[in-house]
Parts: structure tokens; sequence; C-alpha cells
């Protein structure tokens, strides 16, 4: 067998897709990939149990990531960025806007799971179809992001059976199906049905949740107290507890996504990383605190900036937290380089040091997505971006001082024990 033969590209005999054709499938897999990252990141703040909130992050940040590659590849096919970015047709957004009306937390994990699946199936069947060669660039995007898909199914398969709801217990699809009938599948290719389906949980436009879910496990408080760097212990659980309440921000961040309508797919795109950025944070938060204290709800977390992040507008929050608030920790001394500094040499704890080492980076990225995005966000009273900034500060200190903060607890003998924790150094 020569599979070596014309590059390895396969049956490259094949007459395959026209341009036209595979423009038109790819603009509705495009469409689909975007509304999935909307869809998940609209239901990661009320969703109460944190893996599943962990997973929405992460879900629509690939979906983000898919989109952005068929958008690229889009653009390298004759196609107007207009068409790229549009809705290429009303039954499509009808089934998008249905899936979106999702309410409890089975039915959300069903729903995206469900949307995963058959956007495999779109994905592999554009393979089948199309002349590896002529279509190469699309083949290798699409070949690129199916394991990662694969995998997206299998953690969603797995959620889902451990909410004991199985393959044949799950039902969500058949609300759906209809609406998937009607618009002739995800990429069109199917016959649609004689007669449109009208709205139904959709009939009322979909609004986000502005308020955060909480899993019973995890212990909150409104606020901790802030101890001074010398008392490297308590200073050390503080931090901690900071990371590990970092999910507030991303929360937040996806109230801003989804609250932001007609921006260019860029400012999307760049929020999407910046959300999951937040999510991973809240992990090693997490992750750090199991592994020094064996337990990872051995540290509260804090409240008050989700009530401000869930209060606030969607510019104000965006403006505060690009420009007050992950601006001003750029600066040195202390800052995100002195946090990494701080846990390598007063706590030498090895793990949280990795940790701290790739938080100053995102922290970084971070500030440079909201400068550039800010700066093209245009508000309604003219108001300078740097005045809605400051006054978001004050009022998130306003929200701050609602309820006094607490000390947070510290076991005695920790500083001496850091160092025999498993994950540190």
């Amino acid at each position: 067998m020569t599979s070596f033969k014309f590059a390895g590209l396969g049956d490259v005999t094949r007459v395959g897709l026209s341009v036209r054709s595979a423009v038109d499938r790819l603009l509705r897999l495009a469409y689909v990939e975007r509304r999935l990252m909307l869809l998940a990141a609209a239901h990661l703040g009320p969703v109460p149990a944190r893996e599943l909130k962990l997973l929405l992050g992460r879900l629509q940040y690939y979906a983000g990531e898919r989109c952005q590659g068929l958008y690229a590849r889009l653009r390298q096919m004759r196609t107007p960025k207009s068409r790229v970015e549009g809705v290429p047709d009303e039954r499509l957004e009808i089934l998008m806007d249905e899936a979106l009306s999702s309410d409890s937390s089975r039915e959300i994990a069903e729903t995206i799971w469900w949307l995963h699946c058959e956007l495999r199936a779109a994905y592999q069947d554009y393979l089948r179809m199309t002349n590896p060669l002529a279509d190469a660039p699309t083949c290798d995007a699409i070949e690129a992001a199916l394991p990662r898909l694969s995998s997206a199914i299998d953690w969603l398969d797995d959620y889902l059976n451990h909410l004991c709801a199985n393959a044949q217990s799950r039902s969500t699809w058949r609300r759906l199906e209809k609406f998937l009938r009607s618009a002739g599948g995800l990429d069109g290719a199917g016959a649609k049905s004689a007669v449109k389906v009208e709205r139904d949980r959709s009939m009322r436009p979909f609004r986000v949740q502005r308020e955060a879910g909480r899993d019973a496990t995890v212990k909150r408080v409104w606020d901790y107290i802030k101890p001074p760097p010398e008392d490297v212990a308590d200073h050390f659980v503080y931090m901690l507890g900071i990371r590990f309440s970092e999910i507030n921000v991303a929360e937040g961040l996806a109230v801003v996504l989804c609250e932001t309508p007609g921006m260019p797919w860029e400012f999307y795109h760049d929020l999407s990383r910046h959300l999951w950025d937040e999510v991973r944070h809240s992990m090693m938060g997490e992750v750090a605190i199991e592994a020094t204290f064996g337990d990872a709800r051995a540290i509260p977390m804090r409240d008050y900036e989700s009530v401000y992040c869930m209060e606030a507008s969607a510019l104000e929050q965006y403006a505060t937290l690009g420009l007050e608030i992950e601006g001003g920790q750029m600066k040195y001394p202390v800052g995100k380089r002195g946090e990494w500094e701080f846990c390598r040499d007063a706590a030498g704890h090895a793990l949280m040091t990795t940790f701290q080492d790739y938080h100053w980076a995102d922290e970084v990225l971070h500030v440079n997505i909201a400068k550039r995005q800010l700066a093209e966000w245009a508000t309604g009273d003219g108001k300078p971006l740097s005045a809605i900034a400051e006054a978001g500060k004050a009022n998130r200190t306003k929200v701050k001082q609602r309820y006094a903060p607490v000390r947070l607890n510290v076991p005695p003998g920790l500083l001496e024990s850091l160092k025999g924790k498993t994950g540190c150094g």
C-alpha cells in the first residue's frame, strides 16, 4: 500500500464539493460553533454544580477556537466578511435559540452534548464529501479539531452518566430534533421540512441570568482580611482563596460576552479566551488548596466580587477589570511578579509557584486584550473609558464594604509544613 502517495491525502480523485457548496456548509457550522460558545458561556454563571461550571468554561473556549478556525478558512474561500459573520439560515438560528433556552443543569448538559455529537457527525460527513487535495486546508483544520471535539463528547457523557442520565434516558434531543430537521441538519445537507417549525421556548428573547449558582459543598464568605506578606502562612492562604474565587470574574465575563451584541468577532474571541483563563485560575487555586491541605474545600470562596459583577453593566465591569484591577496588578514591586516571587521565595510552594508564573503571563495578555477591545468600544454618552473604569472601581469598593471581611483560618505549623506537601518542593 502506498499511503504516502499524493502526500498521504487519500482519495484525491473524488470530485468533491465545489467552493460554493463547501462555503455554504462551513458558514453554517461556523455559526453553530459561535452560538455554542455563547450557549455554554450564558449558562456558566447560573449552574450551581462546580464541575459543570468549569466544564462549560472550557467548552465555550474550544467552540470559539473552532469558530475562529472556520472563519479564517472561509475568508480564504472568496467569502466576504459580512457573510462570514452573518446568520446563514433563519431555521438554524431558531434551532440555536431553542437550544439556548435550556433550563436545568441536566438539560443544559444534554443539549451541549447533543450539539457536540451533531457537530462531529457533520464534520465527519464533510471530510467524506470534499476532495482532500482541492480542499486540503479545510480538511486539515477539521481533522485537527475532531479529537478535541470527541473528548468533549466523552467529558459530557461522563458527566451525564454521573447524574445517572445514560444515553437511553436523555430526552432533550427529542425537543430539538424537529428544529434540526426543519433546518436540514447543522450543515444544511439534509432535506428541510416543507413547513418551518415555529418557535417554542424562544418566543421570548433569552436573557442571561444575573445570579451566580453555587455548589453547596463550597463554603462562602463575603470577603477576606488581607494579611501582610510578612505573615507568610496567612498571606499564602489568602492568596489561595483569591485564586479559588476567580470563578467570580469568569462568571462576570460570561455576562459581558453575552450582553454585548453587535461587536466584531474578534471581541468575542478575545473575551472567550479571557473567560477560560479565569476559570483556569480558579482551578489553580482549588488544586493548590487540595495539594496543601488535602481538601479542596478547606478555604471558603469569597462572594463580594460576584455580586459586583452581577450588578454592574457589561461595559463598566469590563473596563474596571481590564484597566483598574488587572491593569493595576502589573506594577512591581508586588503585582503579579511579586505574587510569583512570594510563592517561590517566601512560601516555597513549588506547585503554586508554577501556577502563579502562568497566571502572571495570562494577566499580561488580559490587560493587552482589554486595552485593544475597550479602545474600540463606543460609549453612548461619550464618557472616557478611564472615567468609567474609575467609577466602576469605586462601585466595586462600595459592594465590598457592605459586610465585614473575615480572617481565614491558618493551621498552626503550616509554613513549616509547606515544603512537605504534595506539589511542593
